[in-house]
């Protein structure tokens, strides 16, 4: 059978179906008849289990929603204050719960009864998490949730003159293509200098994190805070020291690589020192790729190139692009970066980019395009 992407939003069974989150106040009597519910049986564990899922599901798309909107519009301040109230007066309040509920589920006899091969992954990072939670990283969790998104706030607020028209630092990228080495050059600096002008903000907020997170770590019993997000992100399968093998096979073997592809490049455009702006620098007379010009036209051709993969992956862009769940393009305002922001309740996710016209535009549509499917 051909499947299609005909995705609906989960339906509640536990919540109400017009179920607004408000206040601390509405959503706090479903976590506390979750943790009071008696389990008898196993039908009535995984019972429990969905209607755990449905809220935690419910409480997930909430939180993503409020972070999605405000990264698309920085400058909307109560855009800002919904995903602020989140992270102070919701996310500070749940976390009890979710511990308890947790340690509920791993502690109760029943839980040895459910089938290893469909709740192996689940049950082991429930216990992740209950093996990280310390009260008193609530607060501090609470602030770096806040803090995280300042670096958005800060960066969206650049912009650079070239020729006379205005661009974010994504749109003037496109300049390191320009044949004239003088204006690649004019943008490379004008990009860094104006990125200069927000060092003291960036390095204190940037000091903040690290004293922040270092503490929220060692609270949790660990030596730093690079251990503890290896835990925390649940990299179960390899370790620290597998990540500096790699490092080191890379320095020995991709690197050689990068450099004779420099080399080649320096030889290319005639010159005798490549500098950072002649990295995407094409030779004379050959024209820089530009895949699309428009937003529109890279969800277009997006749709077409995952359909030739495979039809359904063609259909899940497709539904996400009528379900307005894709903002591609920069513009002033918009936080940098690119991410794809999985939606618990909607069933199709949100990609998130910076498309200015460039090949890297495709790549990452291309990347966060396969999150998404």
């Amino acid at each position: 059978m051909q499947r299609t992407a005909d995705i609906q939003k989960l339906s509640h069974h536990y919540l109400p179906q017009d179920f607004v989150l408000t206040n601390w106040e509405s959503l706090e009597p479903y976590f506390k008849a979750l943790l009071e519910r008696k389990l008898t049986d196993k039908k009535a564990l995984e019972s429990w289990l969905k209607d755990l899922s449905e809220v935690e599901a419910f409480v997930s798309e909430d939180a993503c929603w409020r972070q999605i909107k405000m990264t698309c519009d920085t400058q909307n301040k109560s855009l800002e204050e919904a995903f602020n109230f989140f992270c102070t007066e919701l996310q500070p309040n749940i976390q009890p719960y979710a511990d308890a509920l947790n340690k509920k589920l791993v502690n109760h006899p029943l839980t040895k009864e459910l089938d290893t091969n469909q709740y192996f992954t689940y049950l082991r990072t429930v216990r992740k998490s209950i093996e990280l939670f310390r009260e008193e990283n609530i607060p501090i969790q609470s602030e770096l949730a806040v803090m995280q998104q300042q670096f958005g706030v800060i960066s969206a607020k650049m912009t650079v003159t070239i020729n006379g028209e205005v661009y974010t630092l994504q749109q003037a990228a496109k300049f390191f293509q320009h044949p004239d080495r003088n204006i690649r050059e004019e943008a490379y600096r004008k990009i860094q200098e104006r990125r200069l002008q927000d060092t003291d903000a960036l390095n204190n907020l940037y000091n903040q994190l690290l004293e922040k997170r270092n503490r929220e770590a060692q609270n949790a019993g660990f030596a730093n805070y690079r251990d503890y997000r290896f835990k925390e992100l649940g990299r179960f399968d390899y370790s620290k020291e597998d990540c500096y093998a790699f490092h080191e096979a890379v320095k020995q073997h991709v690197m050689p690589l990068v450099n004779k592809i420099y080399q080649k490049k320096k030889e290319k455009l005639g010159l005798d020192t490549l500098r950072p702006w002649d990295i995407e620098a094409e030779a004379e007379g050959t024209p820089p790729l530009q895949p699309f010009t428009t937003g529109q036209e890279l969800i277009d051709q997006s749709i077409e190139c995952f359909s030739r993969l495979r039809p359904f992956f063609g259909d899940c862009l497709a539904k996400m692009n009528e379900l307005q769940h894709l903002d591609l393009e920069s513009r002033m305002g918009k936080a940098p970066g690119g991410y794809n922001c999985p939606l618990a309740e909607s069933g199709a996710p949100f990609i998130f980019m910076n498309a200015a016209g460039q090949m890297q535009d495709l790549i990452t549509m291309v990347h966060e395009g396969g999150h998404a499917i």
